[in-house]
């Protein structure tokens, strides 16, 4: 990874947006709109997208055949210039990063609407005396076979396996101009046939559901990976992590499980879970105390140890407070690209680990160092609970999450240098007057004066992040709008 190694952070420039709203216009926002998921598939052409309504909308990127030539010629030229570039790197050892911008993607990316359908309804457990709700907590594609799409979604409690599929739809469009003469028995003429012409009439995309795996979970579904041999899936509750095969319905295979015997001895529970990009017997999880442990499959059915554990030490130096312990819960961990790196986000830092070096993090990153002293307004209204997203870049250069107020970040993976940018209908139309600065100063512009109220509107949280795998695309959710990120 170390040859993907930015000095600097991604500068994203805005692509689209989808469903967004001005407050200003009156326009009222339902809580089932609230996006809830985000995910890129393994080719980044696509874009799912989960609500709190149990909806899930399906992006497919388009061509734009008018410039494909022009755009064509541009990489060329781009690639050129970057590998100019490379060479006078390595000779005089220095880098030049406006140079590397110039060997991204010039044109933004256009993605349209393709399909939505319902995944999830509410439900009711009778034996709990609980309700479901059906709001889409997690969404994971899996490899495209035999020109279907397919998708795993998960709420609380259920997860299902779906196949999209688009066919052509058949119209008559005229009759056949050469009639053919049909004959009776005796060979008399006696009538005309004409033929149908037929021509596509559009296309018609459905969602069918192929899989259902569900009453292996006690506790809510906090996470779902698939595993690089595209067989097998985990998902992962407060205290189990169970194995799914794609193939075959019925009863997972729990792997971890982590309750104790008496509750009452229960000290942290399993927030977050991964496989590994490219060793299917690796996973990692976290866990509330801010640790995360790599588990190897190949060590015994039931993982009741671990292969490595990676765990800041503490600093007695430091002052430990009420809400020490809160927010130091791992809310979203993330291996690198190339599975060297591990990078994990609770709700003040991000953390970058070195999977060879477990003692202490290569990079610890202050996310909300500026919200550490409202503290106890946030966990008045609750959001010192709320659980943000984080992602690599696609070659593993740069790391993005999220914040209040609309905040997108992006920060370098080799020292940590930031770059913000307001994920608004303002910021976009230019009528905020704010521009692309550093995370701190668009942190504190946008915090200045702000009520406790204002500063955590659910409507300007960024909390589902998700990067392309094979470009430098971002997908951002900000209440109940998409926006679409490149650079």
């Amino acid at each position: 990874m170390e040859s993907n190694i930015h000095q600097h952070p991604l500068r994203y420039n805005f692509a689209q947006a989808f469903g967004e709203r001005d407050p200003d216009q009156g326009v009222f926002i339902q809580e089932a709109d609230m996006i809830s998921a985000v995910r890129f598939n393994e080719r980044g052409d696509m874009i799912a997208t989960g609500d709190r309504g149990g909806r899930i909308v399906l992006l497919r990127r388009v061509d734009q055949p008018k410039s494909s030539a022009r755009r064509t010629g541009r990489r060329k030229k781009a690639l050129l210039r970057a590998a100019q570039n490379k060479k006078e790197e390595a000779r005089n050892g220095t880098s030049n990063p406006d140079v590397r911008e110039s060997a991204r993607n010039l044109d933004p990316p256009e993605f349209r609407f393709w399909t939505q359908f319902q995944s999830h309804e509410p439900e009711f457990d009778y034996l709990k005396s609980m309700e479901i709700e059906e709001r889409i907590n997690q969404i994971r594609w899996v490899r495209q076979v035999n020109g279907a799409r397919r998708l795993i979604s998960s709420n609380d409690k259920t997860i299902k396996l779906w196949r999209i599929s688009e066919r052509d739809m058949k119209a008559v469009a005229s009759f056949s101009c050469d009639s053919l003469l049909s004959a009776d028995s005796k060979g008399q003429p006696n009538s005309y046939l004409q033929l149908p012409s037929l021509q596509t009439a559009g296309s018609l995309v459905s969602a069918t559901p192929k899989r259902i795996f569900s009453s292996a979970h006690a506790y809510h579904i906090n996470s779902i990976s698939m595993n690089s041999d595209d067989e097998v899936f985990l998902s992962a509750d407060d205290l189990r992590v169970n194995l799914w095969n794609l193939n075959a319905g019925g009863v997972g295979f729990n792997i971890l499980d982590i309750k104790p015997d008496n509750m009452e001895d229960l000290t942290e529970v399993i927030t977050s879970a991964e496989f590994h990009p490219q060793h299917c017997n690796l996973f990692i999880h976290s866990s509330s105390r801010g640790v995360v442990k790599l588990v190897d499959l190949r060590q015994s059915a039931l993982c009741e140890g671990w292969a490595r554990e990676f765990e800041e030490p503490e600093d007695h130096g430091s002052s430990q407070s009420f809400f020490s312990e809160i927010i130091a819960s791992i809310s979203d961990i993330k291996f690198s690209p190339d599975g060297r790196y591990i990078l994990t986000r609770d709700y003040m830092t991000l953390r970058l680990w070195d999977v060879n070096m477990e003692r202490t993090p290569v990079l610890v990153i202050p996310v909300h160092e500026h919200l550490r002293a409202r503290l106890s307004d946030l966990y008045e209204n609750d959001c010192i609970f709320d659980k943000f997203q984080c992602d690599f870049s696609y070659d593993g250069g740069s790391i993005v999450t999220g914040s209040y107020n609309a905040l997108f970040q992006t920060y370098s993976s080799h020292n940590g240098a930031a770059s913000a940018l307001e994920a608004s209908v303002d910021f976009v139309s230019g009528t905020s007057g704010r521009r692309h600065l550093s995370a701190e100063a668009l942190a504190a512009s946008l915090i200045a004066g702000a009520s406790a109220q204002e500063l955590v509107d659910p409507t300007r949280r960024v909390m589902q992040v998700h990067t392309s795998p094979k470009n430098n695309i971002a997908a951002v959710a900000t209440g109940p709008a998409l926006y679409v990120y490149y650079s």
